[in-house]
């Protein structure tokens, strides 16, 4: 019997990645993006709205 060999005998799952981890990286990016897209734009739009009030006073 041949010494087990990990170089030759290495599967997907040997570490531990599956589908579902996969695609829970994959939504995880895509909310995550989506979150920093969303903040960005409040906290630019409260800016915008501070900076164009101390401009009337």
């Amino acid at each position: 019997m041949d010494p087990f060999d990990p170089a030759i005998h290495y599967g997907p799952n040997d570490a531990g990645v599956s589908a579902l981890s996969i695609t829970l990286v994959v939504i995880g990016l895509l909310v995550g993006s989506w979150a920093f897209g969303a903040l960005y734009g409040i906290l630019s739009n409260y800016l915008k709205g501070k900076k164009k009030g101390n401009n009337q006073d």
